[in-house]
């Protein structure tokens, strides 16, 4: 995983972030007796070679909702990818024989009776359950993400075949929430800082406007856990205030929090003095030569300052 999905995993493994995304999914509120917590996300598998590798799922939790038990999986993506169905797919497979796995150990320990609908062979009872898988795809980049949104996408055209055969081939839907296109309308409903999250990400474009839009939800952000600064910095282009953030630990939250409040006032002033210093040191050349006229134009014509300030390299 690359640094935008590490900050991602980081931030989308808590659950009112969790809550939020569902809610903006399904279009309602989750009933009260939704719960979900992580689990190991991790499985091991074999490459052609026979060498041992890893498949990690950005997040992976036991939940339930309205009487239901399942497994949630969610994965972050900031760029298209072009196997991504097959991948989705792959991670599902291992989730589900791991789980398989795990009824079959707790039945050959029991020592229990099988009976005859039951498969002895595979030390599985007709009465086993597996969880099931839910899958949510939240993508974070710019652009539209058209295709592949499943495994059909990725396979020959079958156009030709007949309908039956078509149906032979299996597979594998993508089901995708584009982060950044969510309405503002919808990120108000939002009960997380994941709303305003995403709503300086809508704003990375102008300077001015994620500006304007973090002094005007300065109650969240000069108080922003560190997870939240890690996506900004890590999906941003805003490296100039992410530098300047000192992050104190809040016991409370057991978080570390910073004010980006405070980094904006800084850089304004740090602008200021800069602004300063450049000006003063004009002054000094312009009557050095005895410019007093272009003394006076540049402290009221502010294209002719910044044209002195190119000419002397200031």
């Amino acid at each position: 995983m690359g640094e935008p999905n590490n900050a991602l995993a980081v931030y989308m493994n808590r659950p009112d972030r969790i809550r939020s995304v569902l809610e903006y999914y399904l279009g309602e509120k989750l009933s009260g007796d939704w719960e979900v917590s992580e689990i190991r996300g991790q499985y091991t598998v074999r490459n052609s070679k026979g060498r041992l590798s890893l498949r990690q799922r950005d997040y992976m939790g036991r939940a339930r909702l309205q009487g239901v038990c399942f497994l949630l999986g969610l994965e972050n993506q900031e760029t298209v990818n072009l196997i991504y169905p097959w991948r989705m797919m792959e991670l599902d497979c291992l989730a589900y024989g791991r789980e398989i796995e795990e009824i079959q150990e707790r039945n050959q320990l029991a020592g229990g009776h099988y009976e005859a609908d039951d498969d002895f062979k595979y030390r599985y009872k007709k009465t086993d359950r597996i969880p099931p898988i839910l899958n949510l795809t939240l993508y974070w980049g710019k652009g539209e993400w058209k295709e592949p949104q499943c495994l059909r996408d990725m396979t020959e055209d079958m156009g030709s075949l007949p309908e039956k055969l078509r149906d032979l081939a299996g597979d594998y839907k993508v089901h995708l929430v584009s982060m950044r296109a969510i309405p503002e309308e919808e990120l108000e409903k939002m009960d997380s800082d994941l709303k305003y999250v995403l709503g300086i990400m809508k704003r990375t474009e102008s300077r001015k406007r994620y500006r304007e839009y973090i002094l005007e939800h300065r109650d969240f952000f000069s108080r922003i856990p560190e997870s939240a600064a890690d996506v900004i910095d890590a999906c941003t282009h805003i490296k100039d205030i992410m530098g300047r953030l000192e992050f104190v630990l809040n016991e409370e939250s057991g978080e570390e929090e910073a004010d980006m409040c405070k980094a904006l006032q800084d850089i304004k002033k740090d602008a200021q003095r800069q602004e300063k210093r450049r000006m003063n040191k004009l002054i000094r050349l312009l009557l050095a030569e005895g410019r007093q006229e272009d003394l006076l134009r540049s402290t009221t014509d502010q294209v002719f300052q910044r044209e002195l300030f190119r000419e002397y390299h200031i």
